[in-house]
């Protein structure tokens, strides 16, 4: 499918014409614009506050990876625009309750650190775990760390390896090479040197995957 240049971005945005697109492919082009753009000094506000009013509207339709994108860019901020944690937040907010996995990470984040509100290790709890549940592999690796450690939750070791594999299976190296050594010392499992060396093979693999990934960047 072609890509909507720049100007028929601008014409969308001026003429309320979302409806020629559909909102994946809106967001898809103007989040290739945004992010080519911003690192250059002579474009600002002017200009690249057209592709934010874009992600402002498709959050107004629903569209949660661009409530989400608003969250992040709320919290780093740009030299025309400031950070303003609070606002993230509501972003954030608003993707999580629309479903979006990585939104609902954040809110562990910063309900965990503080983020735009008072620090809370049980609503961030939940979060990581509305977030683990639907499959992030970072909230995965949170959980099986938490039931391992009896933080906000009962310490139990049978769980924290059953999320371990999951955050693992997922793709999440940290959690495989979590689960390798504890199968190769003994530490809350027993010990179990196939296990351990079937977890490394696929610790190995995993970086492998990740280095060829960058390669192509």
């Amino acid at each position: 499918m072609k890509q909507i240049d720049h100007e028929e971005l601008k014409a969308i945005i001026k003429n309320d014409a979302f409806d020629k697109y559909t909102n994946e492919q809106i967001f898809k082009d103007t989040k290739y614009y945004f992010e080519s753009m911003k690192s250059a000094p002579f474009f600002g506000e002017e200009t690249l506050g057209i592709y934010v009013d874009i992600y402002k509207k498709l959050g107004e339709k629903g569209y949660s990876p661009a409530l989400y994108e608003l969250g992040l860019l709320y919290y780093n901020g740009e030299f025309w625009l400031p950070s303003d944690y609070a606002v993230s937040l509501e972003y954030h907010q608003k993707a999580a309750a629309l479903n979006n996995i990585d939104a609902m990470f954040e809110l562990y984040v910063y309900y965990a650190t503080g983020i735009g509100t008072e620090i809370n290790p049980e609503i961030a709890t939940d979060w990581n775990l509305k977030a683990a549940n639907a499959g992030n592999n970072r909230a995965c690796y949170n959980m099986g760390t938490f039931y391992a450690t009896g933080n906000n939750v009962p310490l139990d070791m049978e769980k924290a390896v059953d999320w371990y594999d999951k955050a693992s299976q997922l793709g999440n190296v940290r959690a495989t090479e979590t689960l390798s050594l504890m199968y190769r010392y003994g530490e809350g499992v027993p010990q179990d040197d196939a296990k351990a060396d079937a977890y490394k093979e696929r610790e190995i693999e995993l970086r492998e995957a990740f280095l060829r990934r960058m390669d192509k960047m």
